[in-house]
């Protein structure tokens, strides 16, 4: 199987995914912004549609939000109603290339400049030719809302380059039939099957070959280019304790920082996160307070800055917080 990731890299996706969600929470009037501090977010942070988020928060906020929504069915309908530039390059490579067959293939490989730890590919080898999607770490569970998105989405897309009438054989999913299946029959227009091995599409052998009016190929060189930088850009470093110091650095002003919260998103069991650093001979606690002592030292070079503000850039309460630090790592590196 082709393996959609970034070396030695936590579970990640990029901000512009939780768009949808977003939309479909204030549409329904719910409380988007509890919700979201919930999950450790804020409209603030998923302005950037490039800012990286935890995939296990990703995927939680998805399955919570159709339960605070009502709507068990939530990921098929907003799949269906995607747009693509939330996709990022992955989703303007898609709608370039020549083929359906080409547009598959480039997407996956675009995907991983969007989201990682993820098991996406066309097969080819058997008569029907099958599109799937799965998240590769089983401890991410339940994950229904974000497979449903994006079966649908993927069956959106193809339905953009080849017309609204276009509909697969089949569809598959992981996990077990819900009790409305009505919502299925709508989207997909074919049967639907559960418990599944992996949740996929399956295809006609000629809907791969046929060119599609969309076709640019100077779009998919520029997006292919772009898919491939962001990668090169956030491509994490292999060892436990630089994935944890990228986490910490990349959340020290936004949420309290905890151990469980850390390893959780890191795919680790709080002990396991706790061994493999000290093996590496350090701490949670260490790397918070390296990345503290790093960030306001680069702070306090700018003079407009006032220490309560630059108290707050490091996640210190007040600038009594802040003078305490400063005391005590002048005391123990003099």
């Amino acid at each position: 199987m082709k393996k959609v990731t970034l070396n030695g890299s936590f579970p990640m996706i990029r901000a512009a995914v939780m768009g949808p969600v977003v939309r479909a929470l204030d549409a329904s009037g719910a409380q988007c912004d509890g919700l979201l501090e919930e999950f450790g977010m804020s409209r603030k942070l998923l302005s950037n549609p490039y800012e990286i988020l935890p995939l296990t928060r990703y995927v939680a906020a998805f399955e919570r939000a159709a339960e605070v929504v009502g709507e068990s069915a939530l990921g098929l309908r907003l799949g269906s109603e995607v747009q693509l530039t939330e996709l990022g390059p992955a989703g303007l490579v898609f709608l370039s290339s020549p083929t359906l067959n080409a547009a598959m293939r480039k997407f996956v490989l675009a995907l991983a400049s969007w989201q990682n730890t993820t098991t996406c590919e066309l097969l080819r080898d058997d008569e029907w030719p099958i599109w799937t999607y799965q998240i590769a770490s089983p401890q991410i569970w339940p994950r229904r809302q974000d497979a449903e998105y994006s079966l649908s989405t993927m069956c959106h897309m193809v339905r953009l380059v080849r017309g609204a009438a276009w509909n697969p054989v089949e569809v598959h999913f992981e996990h077990a039939a819900p009790v409305d299946l009505k919502p299925y029959a709508r989207i997909f227009r074919v049967p639907v099957r559960f418990q599944q091995p992996f949740n996929g599409l399956i295809l006609r052998p000629q809907d791969l070959d046929a060119s599609l009016k969309s076709a640019d190929s100077q779009m998919a060189r520029m997006m292919e280019r772009h898919a491939t930088d962001l990668i090169a850009r956030d491509a994490m470093p292999h060892s436990i304790t630089e994935q944890v110091r990228d986490l910490v650095t990349r959340r020290l002003a936004r949420e309290k920082l905890i151990v469980a919260d850390i390893a959780k998103d890191l795919g680790l069991s709080h002990r396991s996160l706790q061994r493999h650093l000290a093996q590496e001979g350090t701490s949670v606690r260490q790397i918070v307070r390296e990345e503290r002592q790093r960030s306001v030292e680069g702070l306090l070079e700018r003079e407009e800055l006032t220490n309560a503000a630059i108290a707050r850039a490091v996640g210190y309460a007040d600038a009594t917080v802040l003078w305490r630090a400063t005391r005590s790592w002048k005391k123990n590196n003099p």
